[in-house]
């Protein structure tokens, strides 16, 4: 009789440990609410860059490089004394090459001269200057200017601040799902995030160009607002 009961014992506990899950097995995910949104802040950009470029041409390699050497000096010796605090000024790139003539296609070109091309990037923390950046450099050699292109001194904080708006606009939306389903937050499970600027339209090379045709006349620079996004995908643990 000991002995069947015995036995009895040790199937029981058998039957007691295949109901349990084997160590490591997958267990079933918590539930949870998936919500995507996007917040945002407007801000005014404060910092500006501009690319300069200088270019000359002449007979020979020496006379180009020497000439665009003596127009890119009066160029930026002219704009050092324009700058503020923080402003920079930066050799982005210089190139000499070969300006050919094609008399027919049956014909190999020939160099009729040389060309060089000195770019300048001028970086400028107080957008009020800009204008007074252009005309100085217009009015002392540079011959293209692209931009502006704007960004700001506060770029961290304005994106912090656009993902946070997002990051309350997702757990709102969360909340509201989970009430109507009957449940509540629990918690934050993951979240992710990205950025991106919506700019305003940049001034541009061809109008910029235009202005040196009458350099009396002050270069107008209107900034407008950027919109800093963040777009927000976080999954909010629920319960009863």
């Amino acid at each position: 009789m000991q002995r069947i009961i015995l036995s009895f014992f040790l199937i029981a506990l058998a039957v007691a440990g295949l109901s349990r899950p084997a160590p490591g097995a997958a267990t079933a995910s918590p539930p949870s609410i998936s919500v995507d949104a996007e917040g945002e802040v407007m801000a005014t950009p404060d910092v500006a860059r501009l690319t300069l470029e200088v270019e000359t041409q002449a007979a020979t390699a020496a006379a180009a490089g020497q000439e665009n050497a003596k127009q890119a000096d009066r160029v930026l010796s002219a704009l050092k004394p324009k700058l503020g605090p923080g402003d920079k000024l930066r050799t982005l790139g210089y190139r000499l090459t070969p300006v050919h003539s094609y008399k027919d296609k049956s014909s190999p070109p020939e160099i009729k001269g040389y060309r060089a091309v000195n770019r300048i990037e001028v970086k400028v923390m107080d957008v009020a200057r800009l204008g007074t950046v252009i005309d100085t450099a217009l009015t002392n050699g540079a011959t293209k200017v692209d931009g502006p292109f704007w960004s700001h001194s506060r770029m961290e904080e304005l994106q912090r601040q656009a993902a946070v708006n997002a990051l309350e606009r997702a757990r709102r939306l969360a909340e509201a799902l989970a009430q109507a389903a009957g449940l509540k937050i629990t918690g934050v499970d993951k979240i992710s995030t990205g950025i991106r600027i919506i700019s305003p339209r940049a001034a541009g090379e061809p109008y910029l160009m235009a202005r040196a045709a009458s350099p009396a006349t002050p270069t107008p620079i209107e900034v407008g607002e950027e919109e800093i996004k963040a777009h927000i995908q976080a999954v909010f643990l629920v319960s009863q």
